[in-house]
């Protein structure tokens, strides 16, 4: 059986990103798939500086972030979109955690893992445009991103109070692209 990781770009207690993230996740272990859903608040890292690196290593939270990539099989990565680009949160996590103790890269986090990319925005879009840079950076570092997505555009209608998606066929969508995710994880560990 396939374990899979789940993160989201975005820190926000009410983060539209998260809500879709868990639309796959909770479809994910409604098939019987342990999902270990992490918020990147709990990996407090300093902005990315090379100078910073080679002076004190690795902070503490990478190590630690960097044990549970390698732990898991597969990932999953909510992508909030900030002016059509990903999030500095995002960006700074994936920099710190493809480096090597030694001040080298060291891309074992994410090479040949495969990768679910999820993303939501108020706007039409759904946030497609930092998913598309997120789902390049993800290809550059070895992962295997998976060609379905998740989206939700227009987030600020598409989430009941409890944080369930309104649409019945955003729900089915987000079933869907859950059970091929699993297939193509379950595929490349065999």
């Amino acid at each position: 059986m396939a374990t899979f990781l789940a993160f989201c770009g975005s820190s926000r207690k009410d983060s539209f990103n998260q809500k879709t993230l868990d639309c796959v996740v909770n479809a994910l272990q409604a098939k019987g798939e342990t999902v270990k859903v992490i918020n990147l608040s709990d990996f407090k890292q300093p902005i990315y500086n090379g100078d910073e690196e080679s002076a004190s290593g690795l902070p503490e939270a990478t190590v630690r972030l960097q044990t549970l990539l390698h732990e898991h099989d597969a990932l999953l990565i909510g992508c909030p979109e900030y002016n059509g680009f990903m999030t500095p949160l995002l960006i700074n996590t994936i920099d710190w955690t493809t480096r090597s103790c030694e001040a080298t890269p060291d891309l074992s986090c994410f090479a040949g893992k495969p990768v679910l990319i999820t993303c939501s925005s108020p706007g039409p879009g759904g946030g497609m445009r930092a998913a598309t840079h997120l789902k390049t950076m993800l290809l550059g570092i070895g992962s295997i991103v998976s060609p379905d997505n998740f989206m939700v555009p227009s987030a600020f209608n598409a989430f009941d109070e409890s944080g369930k998606l309104k649409d019945e066929k955003l729900r089915q969508r987000a079933e869907q692209v859950a059970s091929r995710f699993r297939e193509l994880t379950i595929k490349l560990l065999s």
